[in-house]
């Protein structure tokens, strides 16, 4: 059935932040990147706020802070209303009239706005947010950017400190003091780096979560990958976390891989504090992340819990059986929500690239809006 899909057994490709990700050159970048391959980078952020409506950065897209002189003084009649109403406010409103008409001064956490600043269009389509948020297609093409560019951010902020002569990079002990302490900085260096891209995927995942993709059709993509992600920090899934000299062949990461230098610097010596400090983050997030995925309607729903279940119970016996209890009647709601849905409707009769259209023997004008009496 959908709720244990045999083909989500298959670990999800190109989740894990590649290893040559991690010593990318930030300068090799930016020489390759043309005028043209930056237009077209802004242009898809451009995309990704119409579409999804958060920005680069995860945040809501606040639409409005270039009205027109109509705008502005539609807005500024507004304003003087508002003050004239509530004097004991005026002057934190006057603090933002230099931007007035911008949903960021406008909107509040309730959305409550007076009727003529709601019908701004622009705050209109602050308010309504993305055009597709329901596509969770558009946000694995918005994740799988954000990854890349946590890739170039880590690598252009972070550089790499040039090894001194004689450093013998996977030695058990430095001969000297100098090559010890470049080691030490060697190990900052990277672990600054792998938080840095770490941090911002998950950012990516979870505005994808929050912003409608977590109870999306297909959501089942989004969580599995999720928790794909989140397990390639330690062990052997083939992220970052896997990265040292004996494991990563540099000529063939360099024939495939245009943004690394000629000469790659030296990989990172073992840092146990980090890997440590990684598996417990690993830990939690991954609870974090299973306890909501559970509660969603969604295909391959048993085999997510059946997942969740064999992750507690690894770490803990009397843990898990608590917190299985706890979560259990969550995950059978879930169940049977899904179930009920199906049996009104499946995937697989729905035409999701097709416009709605009257249905057949329906005539022209009749129904709701088609036309006059």
């Amino acid at each position: 059935s959908a709720l244990s899909d045999p083909v989500l057994h298959t670990v999800d490709q190109g989740v894990a932040i590649p290893p040559s990700g991690l010593i990318a050159d930030g300068d090799a970048i930016r020489a390759r990147m043309s005028e043209r391959q930056r237009r077209y980078d802004a242009r898809l952020d451009e995309l990704f706020e119409i579409c999804l409506g958060v920005d680069r950065d995860g945040n809501p897209v606040l639409y409005g802070s270039d009205h027109s002189a109509d705008d502005q003084e539609n807005g500024a009649a507004q304003d003087d209303a508002d003050d004239a109403d509530d004097a004991d406010n005026a002057g934190g409103r006057n603090n933002n009239q230099s931007n007035h008409g911008t949903s960021r001064n406008e909107l509040k956490p309730d959305q409550s706005l007076p009727l003529p600043t709601a019908t701004n269009p622009s705050i209109a389509k602050t308010i309504l947010g993305g055009l597709a948020k329901h596509s969770t297609d558009l946000w694995l093409l918005y994740i799988r950017k954000q990854t890349r560019d946590s890739i170039r951010t880590a690598a252009a902020e972070t550089k790499i400190p040039v090894p001194p002569p004689g450093y013998v990079p996977g030695a058990m002990t430095q001969t000297s003091v100098i090559h010890s302490q470049y080691e030490e900085s060697l190990r900052l260096a990277y672990r600054e780096r792998r938080e840095k891209m770490r941090e911002k995927v998950t950012r990516a995942y979870e505005v994808a979560l929050e912003h409608g993709a977590g109870f999306a059709m297909n959501n089942h993509l989004i969580w599995k990958r999720y928790a794909n992600f989140v397990k390639s920090w330690t062990g052997t899934a083939g992220g970052v976390g896997d990265i040292t000299a004996e494991s990563v062949n540099y000529a063939a990461i360099i024939a495939s891989d245009p943004d690394l230098p000629s000469n790659p610097p030296p990989l990172p010596p073992f840092d146990p504090t980090f890997e440590h400090t990684s598996a417990q983050k690993q830990l939690n997030q991954l609870r974090f992340i299973y306890q909501r995925g559970v509660t969603h309607p969604m295909t391959g729903l048993d085999q997510f819990w059946q997942e969740y279940e064999a992750f507690e119970r690894a770490h803990s016996e009397s843990l898990a059986s608590v917190l299985i209890a706890e979560w259990l009647p969550k995950y059978q709601h879930a169940r049977s929500v899904y179930l009920e849905r199906n049996r009104v409707w499946t995937i697989h009769e729905l035409r999701g690239g097709r416009l709605a259209v009257p249905p057949v023997g329906c005539e022209t004008g009749v129904g709701g809006g088609g036309g006059g009496a």
